[in-house]
């Protein structure tokens, strides 16, 4: 029983210290480029397609909300309650599933980066802003944050649906004979039950 606390604290443990170090990297990422770029630069990394430059966002992703002052406040409000409720779910959804667990952290460490960055960033008419400074082609300027979030949230999905013996469609034949098993062990609590 303490071995088994022990492991659950350590696998806490893991998350936490997986969301400090991304939300680590994106402050002093957006903190690097606050200083060494301007809105004129653009350092090609892959020329045309993804380039360095800097700009601070008043809006989410993709532009959405740019000008709209009530929904921005509505995402500064949103961003905390749907961070503690995302720490929430993976402590108590996916107690069994680690990747899950960490997938829910990484989207926290970029929702909460960004977050940070609308509360003591500015732009020049004092609107709250987040710093930008990775051109994609097809995305215009994002940040690290913004890639922990979408990257997140793709790793999330793939593995609600194929990985490990609760996911949809479980890709391992060990995952499906368990899923098989499990639901075999409900069937028969049912029947007993009734």
């Amino acid at each position: 029983m303490k071995y088994e606390k022990l492991k659950r604290a350590k696998r806490i443990l893991i998350c936490i210290l997986v969301a400090f170090v991304l939300l680590l990297i994106d402050q002093i990422t957006k903190l690097i480029a606050q200083i060494e770029l301007t809105e004129e630069m653009r350092v090609p990394l892959i020329k045309g397609w993804v380039e360095f430059t800097y700009k601070l966002n008043d809006s989410i992703a993709f532009g959405i909300g740019n000008g709209n002052h009530a929904f921005m406040t509505a995402i500064m409000v949103l961003t905390p309650i749907l961070s503690a409720g995302f720490v929430a779910i993976a402590l108590a959804v996916f107690k069994k599933n680690m990747p899950a667990r960490i997938a829910l952290f990484v989207i926290t460490s970029g929702a909460v980066g960004n977050f940070l960055d609308r509360l003591f960033v500015f732009d020049a008419f004092g609107k709250p802003a987040v710093r930008d400074f990775v051109y994609l082609r097809f995305f215009n300027v994002c940040n690290f944050a913004d890639f922990c979030i979408t990257l997140g949230a793709v790793a999330l999905v793939f593995i609600l649906l194929f990985i490990g013996p609760s996911a949809a469609f479980p890709i391992r034949k060990k995952w499906r004979e368990e899923q098989k098993r499990l639901e075999a062990e409900k069937e028969a609590r049912k029947h007993a039950d009734a």
